[in-house]
């Protein structure tokens, strides 16, 4: 009985012993591997590497490879010989949250959605900070403060952290103290000061260079009235230097770039004045720390009647801020008597030319078919049906158009012309990872065939614009200054039922768009790149068997005739002067730097009603950038209508009236700024939902927060270099913006 028993219990004992084998070998290949470096690695070079090999973990675990970047952290953490990685590693575990986790192969799932929902979450409270500053940017506090009341709950940790300490570096904010406010007036409180302190540190860092007296002393009182701007220059200074140390090194003096020298182009021979030159650390900290002589109330008033000279709001703000330094009622008294006295004296600064000169264009037909897809807020949904044969065909020839099915609502048209778009900056390759740039012809193979009104479409990818807004924005400023230029709207595209994102939808520079503004459209319609000289590779957008080339020969002959004369005269035949000193000022202030300014991205038509030729804006993704560019544009410009402009004294004069006209009627920053976050608002959600957008979010919010910056930095700028044509030193110093010593030329 007892040996029947035994036999009956041998194999359920022989199956529970190989299955702790099997789960002992398991969890053995689970085990942490050891750190064994090879022999060549000693020291420094071992410390390095096994930085490096915590260094990448957090790309590892956003690429998807999280349990495996776990794993390598582990080991680190509990092999590696160097303390300090060790730390580093045991950080990152615990910043992840998986820290009270078995690092093991059973665990896995759990450890890829715990890591994943973590960086989610830190990511997203990143963004809201950013978020945040670009409100602040657009004067948006009520917004800013609610974002971040909610932004703020979120504890951040290892490289999220320090990125959070940046941001509200930038912001003016200490942590401590946004913990403490708790309810939304406290909040936006504090949101109200950042935004305050962003703007005097602005207009001081700018009079620092135009007006170094008053952008000292406002520094002064800037860090008087708010004590805790001193420590986080410093900081930021620091994060400079670290910036630049790991370049500075490694580069030649003339190859780095302008904040990473110590003299500036055309400075070699001496320092900048004052506060302008580029500190290194140990004269930096010095200038941090000197104790500055206080400023009596006397020279405050005086520095701020100099200044009302040059910019009247400055002043008052400077005199505002000169107040708030100070606690005896006689003083402020003095500085409320000196700003009504500027208020009343104030001189009417207005830069004087309310009026076009030249031809001021409007539409000849306000609405028309196509007006719904440019006038109206709704982004449009375009299905594009290819065959595989036309697929095929953008792959080898991705100019030529190829047949397709175009659908929208209850729209379906067949043999539609479909090729892509795009040059150098913006063209990809039609491959299904990349989001290709399409021009839509409806009448390619089908003659009449239309879409709302129109031939032809462009649908451009925004691969130079990631926040969408700049084209629709820059053509519609065209269009006010009286200057023929496309209309935008926004469309969503899908491709054989896959989706391809947000892409811009540009009015193609047709004989449509030619109806809309010319009483004439039968006339030449040229395309760049490169300039009139090249008159026999010029693209050309109209009839091949009417159009004259000839004509451009003449055009270019007049253009170096001009400059050669020193007179405009031998253009008055070919181009109205007056319209085309206004286009080049709209260039100018947007930073078309690839327009014709190069010259690069343009259209030009030839008007048979009036034998003028009339220059229209193209390729416009590229704007708002460098606020900081010369008054008459980049000089590298080689366009000869531009040089003609720019080498006659009578060029000057009309640009610098084109330009006194656009500031006082078109330029208007808050405004514009207005209609920026306007269109953002209802392009986000589908900026967010692109799958193929080649920028993270990241990136939008700071491109945004640059281009919103542009407005008013471009207005205060172009005022004082027009102020500046009268005066030589005040053109030396605003130079300095530029890197150049005389505007560009």
């Amino acid at each position: 009985m007892n040996s029947e028993k035994k036999q009956r219990i041998n194999p359920l004992v022989i199956l529970l012993l190989a299955l702790i084998s099997i789960a002992v070998e398991t969890f053995s290949d689970d085990s942490i591997s050891k750190i064994d470096p090879m022999d060549h690695l000693r020291g420094r070079r071992l410390s390095e590497r096994a930085r490096q090999l915590v260094s990448i973990c957090n790309s590892m675990a956003e690429m998807g490879l999280s349990y495996e970047a776990a794993r390598l952290l582990k080991s680190t953490s509990i092999y590696s010989s160097n303390k300090e990685t060790s730390e580093e590693a045991k950080r990152i575990l615990t910043s992840w949250r998986i820290n009270e986790l078995e690092i093991n192969d059973v665990n896995a799932d759990s450890i890829r959605k715990t890591i994943r929902k973590t960086l989610n979450r830190n990511r997203s409270a990143l963004l809201d900070h950013k978020r945040v500053q670009t409100l602040l940017t657009a004067g948006r506090t009520s917004q800013a403060a609610k974002i971040i009341a909610n932004a703020k709950q979120v504890e951040l940790f290892g490289e999220s952290k320090e990125a959070q300490l940046r941001i509200l570096n930038e912001l003016n904010l200490k942590q401590e103290v946004l913990n403490k406010a708790k309810d939304q007036n406290s909040l936006e409180s504090l949101m109200s000061k950042s935004m305050e302190i962003t703007k005097l540190n602005d207009i001081s860092e700018f009079l620092r260079t135009a007006h170094p007296e008053s952008g000292n002393a406002m520094r002064t009182l800037i860090r008087k009235v708010y004590p805790e701007t001193a420590q986080m220059d410093s900081q930021r200074n620091r994060e400079r230097d670290r910036y630049r140390s790991a370049f500075s090194r490694r580069l030649p003096e003339n190859a780095r770039p302008p904040a990473m020298r110590v003299q500036d182009d055309g400075e070699r021979g001496r320092g900048r004045e004052d506060g302008f030159s580029f500190f290194n650390n140990r004269s930096r900290q010095q200038n941090n720390n000197q104790t500055i002589e206080p400023l009596s109330i006397e020279k405050l008033i005086k520095i701020a009647t100099e200044l009302a000279n040059f910019d009247y709001s400055m002043s008052i703000s400077f005199l505002n801020l000169a107040k708030q330094s100070i606690t005896d009622e006689v003083s402020r008294n003095k500085i409320n008597k000196a700003i009504q006295s500027l208020t009343k004296n104030k001189k009417n600064k207005s830069l004087g030319q309310t009026k076009p000169f030249g031809a001021f264009l409007k539409p000849l037909q306000k609405k028309d078919k196509a007006s719904q897809l440019f006038d109206s807020d709704e982004i449009f949904e375009y299905k594009i049906t290819l065959s595989k044969k036309s697929i095929e065909s953008l792959k080898k020839e991705p100019k030529i158009f190829v047949r397709a099915t175009f659908e929208h609502k209850n729209i379906k048209l067949e043999n539609v012309g479909v090729r892509l778009k795009g040059f150098l900056g913006s063209f990809r390759p039609f491959d299904g990872q990349n989001k290709n740039g399409f021009t839509v012809k409806f009448n390619a193979f089908k003659n009449g065939q239309r879409f709302k009104g129109l031939n032809k479409i462009q649908l451009n990818n925004a691969a130079q614009d990631s926040t969408f807004v700049r084209e629709k924005l820059g053509y519609s400023l065209f269009r006010e200054a009286g200057l023929p230029a496309p209309r935008v709207g926004h469309a969503t595209v899908l491709i054989n039922g896959a989706p391809f994102g947000l892409y811009v939808q540009v009015e193609a520079s047709t004989e449509d768009f030619l109806k809309r503004w010319f009483d004439d459209a039968s006339g030449d319609l040229y395309e760049g790149p490169t300039d009139i000289t090249n008159w026999k590779n010029l693209d050309l957008d109209s009839d091949p068997k009417k159009a004259e080339r000839g004509l451009l020969i003449g055009f270019a002959a007049a253009a170096f005739e001009a400059k050669e004369m020193n007179d405009l005269t031998p253009l008055k035949d070919w181009i109205d002067l007056g319209h085309f000193s206004r286009f080049m000022a709209m260039e100018i202030l947007c930073d078309h730097w690839d327009g014709y300014l190069s010259p690069n991205n343009y259209r030009l038509y030839r008007n048979p009603s009036d034998r003028k030729f009339y220059f229209i804006p193209h390729g416009a993704d590229q704007l708002f950038r460098n606020s900081s560019n010369s008054l008459f544009g980049s000089s590298r410009g080689r366009s000869v209508v531009v040089e003609a402009f720019r080498s006659t004294d009578e060029g000057e004069l009309m640009i610098e009236e084109a330009l006194h006209y656009l500031l006082s009627t078109i330029w208007a920053p808050e405004k514009i700024v207005a209609q920026v976050m306007h269109d953002y608002k209802r392009l986000k959600p589908y900026i967010i939902a692109d799958v193929k957008r080649p920028y993270d979010l990241f990136e939008v919010e700071e491109r945004l927060q640059d281009t919103i910056e542009y407005f008013a930095k471009t207005d205060r700028l172009k005022r004082w270099q027009l102020i500046a044509l009268d005066n030589r030193e005040l053109q030396d110093r605003l130079s300095r913006f530029n890197g150049r010593s005389r505007w560009g030329r």
